[in-house]
């Protein structure tokens, strides 16, 4: 890469929170490792339901950059890593890694957020770390690419509202009232991306991606990177209490479901009429 395009690059980042960079590392690579993915049993990459979805045996699969296999050779690329560094200024590290299982007709949505919203609690000086994600497979309009709302990493941190996931999980997103002020002003990028391809965006970075219900998958390599200067204070113990503070939430709601549902079905169950049902019309009872 030429001394010009680096700096356009990092201009672009800067400007916009986010830069994609075609054909930057081996699509050979990003084959292989797909095909290594391809060929595991997905239930054993999973530590929990939790990272399963609907009629997927993993959706996520967790810290592979520590590993030693063709999925963490690409996530610890030299090149990679080394314009991570040009991008922040200084050495950085690797704190969090995963792949996303955007799977065909099923993968669920992943709605608009800040990355800040669940790394900025662990205590960092400064919100400048930034995510890298690598493309395995085809990224496109036909099956639910990822969308980023340029320059909202300008903004710091924005409010978020807490809500629970398919799996039961605490999650946040961006209010829909908010979104809209921010794509009239800023507007909203898809990213359509190849294998080779690498993305390079700000945690302050409003974005999100829908559901997949194409016939196509849509597999990505996903690190979080930090500076050494913006090492966080006090990580264990805040990891710790944003941890709990999710949980909470997490059986207050399970709480509140297992009432409903146990209601519903008593309901039912002492009642002879039918409940909880459109009515039976009288045609189909004569």
């Amino acid at each position: 890469m030429l001394n010009s395009n680096l700096q356009y690059n990092k201009k672009k980042y800067q400007k916009d929170g986010f830069v994609l960079l075609k054909n930057f590392i081996s699509k050979k690579d990003c084959r292989d490792a797909l095909q290594w993915l391809k060929n595991k049993n997905k239930k054993k990459l999973v530590k929990t339901w939790t990272e399963t979805e609907p009629g997927v045996d993993a959706a996520v699969y967790f810290v592979v950059h520590k590993e030693k296999n063709l999925i963490s050779n690409l996530v610890n690329n030299k090149k990679i890593m080394k314009f991570a560094s040009y991008l922040a200024d200084e050495k950085v590290y690797i704190y969090s890694s995963k792949v996303n299982f955007k799977a065909a007709w099923c993968g669920a949505v992943e709605y608009f957020h800040q990355d800040l919203v669940y790394w900025k609690h662990r205590g960092y000086p400064r919100n400048d770390m930034f995510s890298i994600m690598i493309f395995l497979e085809s990224h496109n309009d036909q099956n639910a690419p990822l969308n980023l709302i340029p320059k909202t990493h300008k903004l710091g941190f924005i409010k978020h509202e807490p809500f629970i996931n398919i799996n039961g999980l605490s999650k946040s997103m961006v209010p829909p009232k908010k979104l809209s002020e921010l794509e009239k002003k800023y507007g909203v990028q898809r990213i359509n991306a190849e294998p080779g391809d690498v993305l390079f965006f700000h945690m302050g970075c409003v974005h999100g991606s829908s559901h997949n219900i194409s016939p196509k998958s849509r597999t990505i390599l996903l690190s979080q990177i930090n500076t050494y200067s913006n090492k966080p204070k006090n990580v264990e113990i805040n990891s710790r209490n944003f941890n709990l503070i999710r949980a909470k939430r997490e059986v207050q709601e399970a709480k509140r479901k297992l009432k409903w549902f146990e209601n519903k079905y008593k309901k039912q169950f002492n009642s002879k009429k039918l409940t909880f049902h459109a009515p039976i019309s009288p045609e189909e009872t004569r």
